[in-house]
Formats: structure tokens, sequence, C-alpha cells
């Protein structure tokens, strides 16, 4: 049962913080939960599998059900004061690091340091997730391998990485190790409805079934979808290639309506007129998201006569821009493309 939790980005509202709200993965339910339910937790964990699997989640539900004021459970109440530090990601018992940005050696060795101390708000556990493990420097590896020897009893250790393979076998296998896969259609497809349902979208089931096949298994993925194409309003399939193959921001579906007036227009005073809307924005970020929305385009035509003309406009705008003024290059770009939609491919 999905649970919705503040407001904002769909992937951190409805995000799982109890065993019972995941979705899929059936096997780790039983895993964490029961081993959360009778107190056999490993104190050591790496959790490995793709990113946007969930592998961050459940060691954040890890550290929910080890300190929630009701007691040790895989289903925390998500209102005490343990559990809302953690929720806010503000408790001094729960720490999360970014390995990519965070490891080094002295960063892990200052924070092994402060762990043999029990928690300062009272909680029963200090709970450290290593995020992006694999971007640990060696010599930082090597102390967190000198302390997985003899944790703490009140501490645990959750690695999670999407490449397990870039750390040492000795660090894995001092860890338990629980594999998280990409989830089945069936299952990212019953996400997307119960998340539509209960934000009143008015979806098309055709559109969900294409998230679900263009987001892979992958729950974040699934959801940023989502969140993009009910941001631009008409949950048409066209539309929603467009929005997943240009790769854009919810903040940028303005430039996918630019792109349509290139398409309905290839007059290019209007198209400049069109063009002031937008010029605020960063010049490659334009560019970039236009890259997307003609290859979305190319992707989807069925005549050659259609292939060609798209075709010939991503050879126009692919490449970055360089120099003092990037917006005067992609304002002669513009022209081109212009000239290219009027049937002038000798550009």
């Amino acid at each position: 049962m999905i649970i919705k939790r503040g407001y904002g980005d769909l992937n951190k509202t409805y995000r799982p913080c109890k065993v019972s709200e995941v979705m899929g993965h059936d096997t780790v339910k039983r895993m964490i939960g029961n081993a959360l339910d009778k107190q056999t937790l490993p104190h050591s964990m790496m959790f490995t599998g793709e990113s946007g699997c969930g592998k961050t989640t459940f060691a954040r539900i890890i550290a929910l059900g080890l300190n929630c004021k009701e007691g040790i459970t895989s289903e925390p109440c998500c209102k005490c004061d343990y559990c809302d530090a953690t929720l806010r990601l503000n408790s001094l018992a729960v720490l999360e690091l970014d390995s990519a940005r965070t490891g080094n050696v002295d960063t892990v060795r200052s924070t092994l340091a402060d762990l043999p101390a029990a928690p300062m708000g009272g909680e029963r556990f200090k709970v450290v997730i290593f995020d992006e493990a694999h971007n640990l420097s060696g010599k930082a590896e090597d102390a967190l391998l000198k302390f997985l020897e003899d944790v703490p009893e009140h501490v645990y250790l959750i690695l999670c990485t999407n490449e397990p393979q870039k750390l040492k076998n000795v660090t894995k296998n001092r860890c338990k190790t629980i594999q998280f896969n990409r989830l089945a259609p069936a299952v990212i497809f019953e996400l997307l409805e119960n998340v539509s349902q209960f934000e009143g979208f008015s979806y098309n089931k055709e559109v969900l079934k294409y998230i679900v096949k263009e987001s892979k298994g992958v729950p974040r993925q699934a959801l940023s979808f989502l969140q993009q194409v009910a941001s631009e309003g008409s949950w048409t399939k066209d539309a929603a290639s467009l929005i997943i193959n240009a790769g854009a921001d919810v903040d940028s579906i303005e430039v996918f309506e630019f792109c349509k007036v290139l398409l309905r227009n290839n007059n290019f005073d209007v198209v400049l007129s069109k063009f002031k809307e937008i010029d605020n924005m960063p010049v490659e970020t334009i560019r970039i998201i236009m890259t997307g929305f003609f290859a979305g385009c190319l992707k989807n035509s069925k005549k050659m006569s259609d292939r060609m003309k798209y075709s010939k406009i991503i050879d126009v705008i692919s490449t970055p821009y360089y120099g003092p003024k990037p917006e005067h290059v992609l304002v002669n770009n513009l022209f081109k493309i212009s000239r290219v939609l009027g049937g002038d491919f000798n550009v």
C-alpha cells in the first residue's frame, strides 16, 4: 500500500518508509522484515543492484525500524521523534554518506572514530549508510575494512552500490550481501496507477504502459517520467514520447512548446519571436532538450522523408556550442532548422 508523505517530487513523497509499503522485492522484504522483527539483522550489509531500484530506500527503512520509539520493527510508526528526525535526514544517530563526495580516508576515519560512543539523542543504534560505496578510496575502504572486523553492537553499517565489482572481495565477504533487481512491468504499472489515482491525474493507461516500457523496471525512473508527463498535461503517447526521449526536467516543458512551434511553422520570423520566450534559459539546456525532442520525433516517425528531416535537424543541433556567445550559434541553427523544415536539406 502506497502512502504519500509531504509535497513535491513524487519520488520523495511516495518513498516507502515501512517494509509493507514497498512494492515488489518480495524476497528482500521477507529477509529484511523478518530480520528486523526477530532482531537478527546483520550489523554489516551490502546492498547491490541497479540505480533507482530501492537500495537506499531499504537502508533508510532499516534505520527507521531500528530506532522507532515503538520498538525494533519492520513497521516503524514514522511519527515519533526518532522517526521524524530520520525522515528529515537530521538524526544524530543516522548518517548517510555520499561516497562520491565524501569517500576519502579522512572523512571515513572521522566517521568511524565517533561510532563506538552511544547515540547522543537516546536512540538505540547508530546507522551509517555508505551510498555509492564503490567510490570509496582504497585507503578509505581499508579503514572501513578494519572496522568491519568487529562492529560494535549498537552500530549498523550498510554499503549501497551498483558496482560491487569495484570493491575488494574481503570487504564484500564481511558483509551480508542483498541483491536488488529491477521490478516486473506489472509492479511498475501498479505503482504508477496507484500514484496517478492518489494524485488525481486524468491519466491514460496506454501512456502509463509506455512509461513502464521506457523505465525498464526502475521505479525511480518511472515516477520521474510520470511527474514530467503529468506536468505537460496532455496525456498523449506522442507527448510522453517526446518528454521521455528529451530527458527534460519538469520545468523545461516550455522548450517542448517551442519545438512544436518549429514543427508547425518554418517562418523564421515567427520562430524567432517564439524563441524570445525561452531565451533566458541556458543555451546548452535548450540545445540538449531540443536534441532529445527531435530524437524522439525520429524514433517515432514512419515516413522516410520525415526521418531524413529529423536526422538532418539533429545533425544541425547536436554539437555543443563553444565560444563567448553561444546564443548566436543557437539562433543561426534555428534558422537552419527552419530551412530544413521547409524542405531545404542543403544547410
